[in-house]
This record gives C-alpha cells, structure tokens and sequence, in this order.
C-alpha cells in the first residue's frame, strides 16, 4: 500500500511538477532551449492548476452526476444509503489521540447523514485500509462518527476493501445476503463516475447521490479565480487523481 500511495503521490502536482523541472535541470543540459520550455511548461501548469478557475473548469469535465433532491427520493424504491469513506487523520491531538475524519469523509458523512434523515433508509458504510493493527475498520469508524456525532446509527459495515473498486465488489457481497437491491451512493461529486462505473461493473442498481461539486459556479468568476491558490492545487489534484483512476480503470477493464 506504501508503494502505490507514493506513486500516487509523485504522478500528482505538485510533486510531479517538480520531478520534470529536475529531469530537465539534470538530464536536459545538452538541448538548452529543451531545458528551458520543459521548466517553463512545467511552471506554467502548476499556476494554471493552482488557480480556481481551471479546478472549476476540471470539474466540469468530470462531474457528470447532477445533485439529488432529497425530497424526490421515494424511499420505497431503495433499501440502502451507501457511503465511501475518504480516509482520516491519525492520532488527532485536539481529540486526545483518537482518529478524526477527514474534511473529505465528514463531507461525504454529513450528506449521507442529511439524506438517512430524510428518507429513513438504512445506512452502508464501507472502507477498509487497516494499516496499523488495534486499528478498527475505514467502515467502522464511520459508523462510529456518525453515531457519536450525528446521531445516527450504521446498519451494515463493509471493512475489507482498499480501493472505490473493491468497496463496491465487497459491497455487493452484503447486497446479496440483505436483500438490498437498490441504494444511493454517496460520494464527491469529482468522484461518483468512478464509483458509478464500479459499482454498476460489480452488478450493483445505485443511484449517484453526490456531494461538494467543484464546477457549481464556472460561470461566476472574480479575479480571485485567476489568482494561484493552495487550496485550488489540492482539489485540482483530486480531480486529475479521478482522470488518471477512470483511465486505469478502463485499462484494466480492457485487457481484461
């Protein structure tokens, strides 16, 4: 899992970024002019990421599910809330220790929350991951978050997969043996194709439920948008993480 997460981490900006502006200083010394568009190439994009207006406009290429209104749900036509995790933070020191949810997962937790509140369907949290032994499952500490904090209670727990593949293939297991035969999916909206695609791959009738859309407003736009900002890096990041998944998906699919 080390080793595919740093991977991970080095195909992404801005670490990849700084990785081609090193080959070009080391490696480009005999093609001055190759150096020089390599480096600028690479600075230049990792200023367009950083700014919100290209995560806006990112997201409008990925986020193809549109928001659910909950007061159209029939909760006769489902059986189940799915919920993906999104990882926590470790050892929380404001917390005396314990874990603590990610902004992604509390995301993902309070719609999923929102949703149960409005429907009265049962919840599904799955995720896994379990690093450190003593540890309790991705899936588990959700239901714990959700009960402690949102005071709502989890109904089944799927704690074995690693990957949004593996959560909807083990999750279909727990389909099977309860009976549920069509669910809402919750997820960020930048990650519900690939969540759809794995889902419905696993045989799985979902309904994308999505949360926290990147494009909602493209077309409103400041000069903040066109200013290079942290935050603009990270979600511009998780959206080429959702391209280059989709496109690793569809690979393996095909030679499959």
């Amino acid at each position: 899992m080390l080793t595919r997460y740093l991977l991970k981490t080095l195909a992404l900006p801005p670490a990849i970024n700084i990785l081609v502006i090193l080959f070009a200083l080391f490696f480009l010394g005999r093609w001055r002019r190759l150096r020089m568009l390599t480096i600028i190439l690479s600075l230049v994009s990792l200023a367009l990421l950083s700014t919100p207006f290209v995560t806006k406009l990112l997201g409008s290429q990925i986020e193809k599910y549109p928001p659910l209104s909950a007061h159209e749900i029939n909760p006769k036509d489902y059986q189940a809330i799915i919920i993906l995790g999104a990882g926590r933070e470790r050892d929380a020191l404001e917390y005396e220790g314990e874990d603590s949810p990610t902004s992604l997962e509390l995301e993902r937790l309070r719609y999923g929350a929102y949703l149960h509140r409005k429907t009265g369907l049962p919840i599904l949290t799955t995720g896994g991951d379990v690093s450190e032994q003593g540890r309790i499952s991705e899936a588990e500490f959700m239901a714990r978050v959700l009960r402690e904090e949102f005071f709502v209670t989890v109904k089944w727990k799927e704690g074995k997969s690693r990957t949004t593949w593996e959560n909807a293939e083990n999750t279909m297991v727990i389909a099977r043996q309860n009976g549920i035969n069509k669910a809402l999916l919750v997820t960020h909206a930048w990650h519900m194709p690939r969540a759809m695609y794995s889902f419905q791959r696993a045989g799985m009738n979902v309904t994308a439920a999505p949360t926290r859309f990147e494009s909602y407003d493209l077309g409103k736009n400041s000069l903040l948008d066109f200013l290079p900002q942290a935050g603009a890096l990270r979600d511009s990041s998780l959206l080429i993480h959702e391209f280059l998944g989709m496109g690793w998906y569809w690979w393996v699919d095909t030679i499959n």
